[in-house]
């Protein structure tokens, strides 16, 4: 409904650290393990996907998807900046807001929410799985370029 839209539709103005996500529940026994990674969200699709060291996603942000991304093995340098976007949704890049940096390990997951410019690079082969709020649509993808993290600052990234 409108207002579950509205809320995804919240514009953070800044960046100033990133949450990681840990399990909710975990349960071993002799016949395996059960793991509950998330246990909220609106999700119309999950993702799950492989990617080699040194693979980049992202650079660029949606104005209207929540993503959380989830590593089930490997590792990524995840950096975040806040885009400000004005009411008639027209956005600017936000020369006040830093880059948030966090590294995701195996087992860890983070929230990327509406207007926050992201780029992923991954440290070692990884495989993760990506919710998104909003399926994907050719007529609407909800994917604007932004550089978050350049080739030069990959370089020294890492």
């Amino acid at each position: 409904g409108a207002d579950a839209e509205d809320r995804l539709m919240a514009v953070p103005t800044q960046v100033n650290s990133l949450a990681l996500v840990h399990p909710t529940y975990v349960r071993e026994d002799e016949r395996g393990s059960f793991i509950e990674i998330l246990n909220r969200g609106p999700w119309e699709t999950v993702i799950t996907g492989f990617m080699r060291p040194g693979g980049i996603l992202g650079n660029h942000y949606h104005k209207k998807t929540r993503m959380f991304l989830y590593l089930l093995q490997g590792s990524a340098e995840i950096w975040v900046r806040a885009v400000r976007c004005e009411t008639d949704g027209d956005c600017h890049d936000n020369a006040l807001a830093s880059v948030a940096r966090e590294t995701l390990a195996t087992g860890q997951g983070l929230y990327l929410e509406p207007n926050q410019a992201h780029a992923i690079r991954f440290l070692e082969e990884s495989s993760f799985l990506l919710l998104k709020s909003r399926r994907y649509s050719e007529v609407d993808p909800d994917t604007f370029l932004y550089e978050v993290m350049t080739g030069a600052e990959v370089g020294r990234s890492g």
